[in-house]
């Protein structure tokens, strides 16, 4: 994960993930969780004004807490019951958008394209070291933040990045099935589905002591890409 960002998993379990994260993470709290790290996701009766993460609607690709000025670094998402139809996992290397933005040269122009939040400070979509050479991504574009252009100059990148959105992995998961993924490199969402399905979402901070903890600082562009996603 340290490298590509992501890891698939199958036939897996809870306790399985907790087990394998615990020896060099720590859980990220979430004021939905109903045990550390961890957040039952499934469809509510009634809304409990959180958007659509508890309901069978899509999820646009998006970073969790995005808002946040110190988001999780890793996120993990196991499938505890399948949907009757629908609800694909959407996923997508925020590293590719790095990529083409430095192609085009817009990458100059990245502080200038925010997440606004109410009552919340803007946070930059794109965020660098002060060397260049790590990245950090942070997207969401709902009713809790949205993207947007501080700059005229700055329009174009955030053209380039919302098409690149168009174009995410698509997984079908089964019960056991899920990722683990780099949530400061990639984005992640669903499409809508029918009938009762279960997710466990799980978030952590990678322990200071771990020789992964550069990863809660970004990422780093190598050759290695996630073309394994496709398909």
């Amino acid at each position: 994960m340290a490298v590509h960002g992501i890891v698939l998993v199958a036939e897996a379990t809870v306790a399985e993930l907790t087990s394998f994260l615990g020896d060099w993470t720590v859980p990220y709290s979430h004021p939905h969780e109903s045990s550390p790290g961890i957040t039952v996701i499934q469809p509510l009766a009634v809304s409990d004004g959180n958007g659509n993460g508890f309901t069978r609607r899509s999820l646009p690709l998006h970073t969790d807490r995005a808002h946040s000025p110190a988001p999780p670094t890793i996120v993990g998402c196991l499938y505890t019951q399948p949907s009757s139809k629908g609800g694909e996992s959407l996923l997508l290397d925020g590293a590719e958008i790095v990529r083409a933005a430095e192609r085009s040269t817009l990458v100059s122009e990245a502080r200038h394209v925010v997440l606004r939040s109410r009552g919340r400070p803007w946070l930059p979509v794109i965020s660098s070291s002060t060397d260049s050479k790590r990245y950090r991504i942070r997207y969401r574009s709902d009713q809790m933040a949205q993207p947007h252009a501080a700059t005229v100059g700055a329009q174009p990148l955030l053209t380039m990045m919302q098409g690149a959105l168009t174009t995410p992995a698509v997984h079908l998961f089964e019960e056991g099935q899920g990722y683990l993924i780099h949530n400061q490199r990639f984005l992640h969402g669903r499409r809508t589905f029918t009938g009762n399905r279960e997710a466990i979402r799980i978030m952590a901070v990678v322990m200071g002591s771990s020789a992964h903890s550069h990863m809660n600082t970004g990422f780093e562009l190598t050759n290695d890409r996630s073309d394994q996603l496709q398909g």
